[in-house]
């Protein structure tokens, strides 16, 4: 698809969201939203879960959201004494939406931070609450808000499965001994990690920053030897030489981070598509 049609369309996905926030109701739609804890060892810290439960076909964002969109946001109101990290975003999939591609979550997803207590500080029967904005989409895009609350004495041993399986999808850093680099070439970048069997199979990459990858363009992974290469198209929109590639590499059952510095290829030379053996 050229660039003038992928604008096109997202001219199109802008003008619905405009229209649809004129006639957003302060009612949150095609979302459930919550917070969740687990009964916690430790009386320092802890994981909490801001739980989306999410209608047939609905889905939300990743923090790169592909072609469009936009990440949920949120705001805490906390007692004092507590403070809550940065949401950390469990790895996302591709969603495929008109033409278009995203980076986001169908179904239920849950996003963590972790809850820490200062040394001292003391709070009978505390609530942690938060304001949400997010983005929801189909057909159309609606923003939405909500208000959540949670008592931390109210916490649910049932939530701890969705708490872990959440930390379990979050992305981690590459094992030690594993290495990767990049070469950028004039129609893609060839990102080669390796050795593959401290890592697994390689299934995807998805990009952190928006513009560099041609997102509905499937990553063409094959294996050399030790090393799996990755072969990605740049976006058509990329006008510029990137010094580093970031991302996340999707094996059968993890997600690393990567950042990777890219070294360029002579200004003539294309990389060529793998071969299939």
């Amino acid at each position: 698809m050229g660039t003038r049609a992928k604008m096109s369309q997202l001219t199109v996905v802008i003008l619905l969201y405009a229209a649809s926030a004129l006639a957003q109701s302060s009612k949150p739609q095609h979302a459930h939203i919550s917070l969740i804890a687990a009964p916690s060892n430790s009386s320092a810290s802890q994981w909490i879960g801001l739980r989306f439960q999410l209608d047939p076909g609905w889905h939300i964002y990743w923090t790169n959201p592909g072609d469009s969109g936009e990440a949920p946001k949120l705001t805490w109101k906390l007692p004092s004494g507590f403070q809550a990290g940065d949401l950390q975003f469990p790895a996302p999939h591709r969603i495929a939406d008109h033409g278009m591609t995203d980076y986001g979550y169908e179904g239920e997803a849950v996003l963590l931070s972790k809850l820490t207590l200062s040394p001292g500080a003391t709070s009978n029967k505390p609530e942690i609450a938060a304001d949400v904005r997010y983005l929801v989409c189909r057909e159309v895009c609606i923003p939405a808000k909500d208000h959540v609350s949670l008592k931390l004495c109210d916490q649910n041993a049932g939530a701890a499965g969705l708490l872990h399986a959440a930390e379990t999808r979050l992305p981690k850093s590459l094992p030690h001994g594993v290495h990767a680099r990049a070469v950028a070439g004039v129609e893609a970048f060839l990102l080669s990690v390796g050795p593959s069997s401290r890592i697994g199979q390689i299934t995807d990459f998805i990009p952190s920053d928006a513009q560099v990858i041609d997102n509905s363009a499937k990553p063409q992974i094959t294996r050399s030897g030790v090393t799996t290469q990755v072969r990605l198209k740049k976006s058509e929109q990329l006008d510029h030489a990137v010094p580093e590639l970031r991302g996340l590499l999707i094996t059968n059952d993890k997600a690393y981070t990567i950042v990777v510095p890219v070294t360029a290829t002579k200004s003539s030379q294309k990389i060529p598509a793998p071969k299939h053996s």
